[in-house]
């Protein structure tokens, strides 16, 4: 027997079924976990001997980094100092000497330490703090709560409804003459550009 018939039978029918072509999406595949792999550890170079700029001789030790760091002109501090933020500590025996001490009595004829905290701050601020500085914080403070005299809504529009665009109906008896005429006409392609280099010449 021929092997020609099976071996086309074999390229033209695969036998598949709809459970073994189709519907695989549900088909459980095993998890493929990330491993984390260590990179080598590479080695640096060290650091090769600088020379003096001026002799161009090898220093005798490692030159460290803020050899030429100095303080200064005018302040003379150390550089590597750092200035830190000031915060003003808290008064713990405030409460204790203002009720201790003689009393000291501010205009407008109030003792200042017989108020109470909010409103000795109000008083302190209101007679230590001069004019220019008090409209300064007016200009910048933030303007939430005012809103610029804008004008209102337009008033809505009212779109005209207008009719669908349609042709009026002619009937079909009224445009025979017109459709014989029109059948009667001669049509064919023609493109001018391609009429005009292939032309015969005169």
């Amino acid at each position: 027997m021929s092997q020609r018939p099976l071996k086309l039978e074999a390229m033209l029918f695969d036998y598949g079924t709809t459970n073994k072509t189709d519907y695989r999406d549900g088909e459980i595949k095993p998890q493929i976990k990330t491993v984390y792999k260590h990179k080598p550890e590479r080695k640096r170079l060290p650091t090769p001997p600088g020379n003096f700029v001026h002799t161009m001789m090898p220093w005798r030790a490692p030159m460290p980094f803020d050899a030429f760091i100095k303080p200064n002109d005018i302040t003379r501090n150390n550089p590597h100092v750092v200035q830190k933020k000031f915060t003003s500590p808290h008064d713990t025996k405030r409460l204790e000497v203002q009720k201790t001490r003689p009393r000291l009595v501010m205009t407008p004829a109030l003792s200042m330490d017989d108020m109470e905290e909010p409103a000795r701050s109000i008083l302190i601020n209101e007679m230590y703090t001069t004019d220019m500085t008090q409209k300064m914080e007016e200009a910048i403070s933030p303007t939430v709560s005012i809103k610029a005299p804008l004008p209102g809504h337009p008033a809505p529009a009212n779109p005209m409804a207008l009719r669908p665009l349609k042709p009026p109906y002619v009937s079909p008896e009224w445009r025979m003459e017109t459709l014989s005429w029109d059948r009667k006409q001669l049509r064919s392609y023609c493109d001018s550009t391609r009429d005009f280099w292939l032309r015969p010449k005169k």
